[in-house]
């Protein structure tokens, strides 16, 4: 098997070197390849980290296939399919620009696969279009509670990322005003206790108020008492479950004509995502209003966009060879 050195003449060194090679890399997928800011801080990491194994496990100097199928495993033993994947994609676009500047004769992580994950789909629901949101939207009739109700709960859906349990589990103390601002606590995933919060936008505060309005009309609404109430015959005033918020939105769904078997009640929360990322958002900000716990599923996210936002398919024009 080929060995490749990783940076001729600095054989004590793999990819931090005096000459910046790291700084020159990601210079050029800024410069070159127009990566997101996201992008880059992905690769600083993905750099660092392979670094840092490499000397730890002594395989500083020279790096072959087998090395790399032996950083995979310690990755994989530590992180999800997702950030070693991102891992690994920064090693391989460090070769890669290795191998296009005349630095490296050959990449050896380029026959090293990503690691396998459940499906092919990065995320399991499609984010709905800035039309469908709106079409939504527009299914709730602001003259009857149960469209004055369901339009709060999709506006926090589909502009604070809120994901069904959290719906579920805000209560009517949830909602404060912070900053001049008007935002909700949130219990969600995996927790109980109220220690993060969305910020409502102003232009959807209006819809926020409205409900709680009419809310405050129902028998038990402390601060303790459920933000949202079932509205059926049954069980009326009634924390509202899941599975009614499910339904709901598969209902609002087939009234606007939204279909699509990847368009699901998360499709909102991965819209109110991608949308923000695409509008300028920081991953920090995107991180903070999507309460992501790990800032690598954050940057899974940016890199999934800057794959659709910039991709080399766009740059195959045949007819420009002909000219």
């Amino acid at each position: 098997m080929t060995e490749t050195a990783l940076i001729p003449h600095a054989p004590g060194a793999v990819l931090a070197t005096e000459a910046g090679l790291i700084e020159d890399w990601l210079a050029y997928c800024r410069d070159a390849d127009g990566a997101f800011p996201a992008t880059l801080e992905a690769y600083r990491k993905g750099a660092e980290l392979f670094t840092a194994w490499l000397q730890e496990t002594g395989n500083v100097g020279t790096v072959t296939p087998t090395t790399l199928i032996e950083f995979k495993g310690w990755l994989q033993e530590r992180y999800s399919g997702q950030t070693v994947n991102l891992r690994l994609s920064a090693v391989r676009s460090f070769y890669r620009w290795g191998v296009n500047t005349g630095r490296l004769p050959t990449s050896p992580a380029e026959s090293v696969k990503g690691a396998r994950r459940p499906n092919s789909k990065q995320h399991q629901r499609d984010a709905l279009t800035g039309e469908e949101v709106l079409s939504v939207l527009s299914t709730c009739d602001a003259g009857t509670l149960r469209g004055i109700r369901d339009a709060a709960i999709l506006s926090l859906m589909a502009y604070c990322s809120l994901r069904t349990v959290e719906i579920e589990r805000a209560n009517v103390g949830c909602l404060k005003t912070q900053g001049e601002r008007l935002v909700l606590e949130v219990r969600g995933k995996g927790r109980r206790d109220a220690d993060e919060i969305v910020v409502v936008p102003r232009h959807q505060e209006t819809v926020i108020r409205r409900w709680l309005s009419h809310r405050l009309t129902f028998r038990g609404h402390g601060d303790g008492d459920p933000l949202f109430v079932s509205l059926s015959n049954r069980n009326r005033g009634e924390r509202v479950t899941r599975r009614a918020i499910r339904a709901m939105v598969k209902e609002r769904f087939g009234l606007a004509g939204v279909v699509g078997r990847h368009k699901s009640t998360h499709s909102l929360r991965h819209s109110a995502i991608t949308t923000a990322i695409r509008r300028g958002a920081s991953p920090m900000q995107v991180q903070a209003m999507a309460r992501h716990g790990s800032f690598d599923t954050t940057l899974g996210y940016f890199h999934e966009e800057a794959r659709t936002a910039n991709p080399a398919e766009d740059f195959i024009n045949y007819e420009a060879e002909t000219d």
